[in-house]
């Protein structure tokens, strides 16, 4: 895609396909499973998200969405009614065939070991940085830096001094390292037939009192 001035707005419903396509594409759904059922993940996993957030921020390129950040302040919070409907049509709409319905066992689960990672720290945390993502093909122009920097700057102003969020061994967690978060947990699962290699789950934090060292 031809680079020109990036624009950093709230997310709009037209993002969805562009967001949904660069989920899919990096965490490469279709090479377990059919193209039909990889959209229907991709979809899955961004109504999750939307149902899970009450900060958005895209980055777009020539009108297209190409990354986006979510964030969320944990007190009182409570998922949007539009947002709660969407996730549950797009549950639904993945469970409608039996290949979907294992792979939505198989999200639900990466589900269960983030909250097992959360509860294993023994922290107390006032927000999440819920969601972060940028197209391959636009990494390395400073769009996630830029990104990440709108994330710090609503955890200002809402007052979140204490944030976490959940990533894995398919992700950049150099990035949070280099932003200083400290990796709080961590898990080990086999994830076959899916995935050839085992994958670690991860759990970074920015907490004021914690004492946690980074894992070898």
């Amino acid at each position: 895609m031809r680079q020109t001035s990036i624009q950093f707005r709230e997310i709009k419903r037209e993002d969805y396909p562009s967001l949904e396509k660069i989920i899919s594409d990096t965490w490469e759904y279709e090479s377990y499973c059919s193209p039909q059922v990889a959209k229907q993940m991709a979809a899955f996993y961004l109504a999750g998200c939307l149902a899970n957030q009450t900060f958005t921020c895209v980055a777009e390129n020539n009108g297209v969405a190409v990354g986006v950040i979510m964030a969320k302040v944990e007190k009182n919070f409570q998922t949007p009614l539009r947002y709660a409907t969407q996730a549950m049509f797009a549950t639904g709409n993945l469970k409608r065939t039996k290949e979907g319905r294992h792979i939505a066992s198989l999200f639900e689960g990466f589900d269960k070991l983030n909250q097992q990672l959360l509860k294993q720290s023994e922290l107390t945390f006032d927000g999440e940085l819920s969601f972060f993502i940028v197209g391959s093909d636009q990494r390395g122009n400073g769009i996630g830096g830029e990104l990440y920097k709108r994330f710090l700057q609503y955890t200002q102003a809402v007052g979140i001094e204490n944030y976490y969020l959940f990533t894995d061994s398919d992700c950049n967690v150099g990035f949070y390292e280099h932003q200083s978060l400290v990796r709080m947990g961590e898990e080990i699962r086999n994830l076959k037939p899916y995935v050839d290699e085992d994958m670690n789950f991860y759990l970074y934090g920015h907490h004021a009192s914690a004492k946690a060292e980074k894992l070898a």
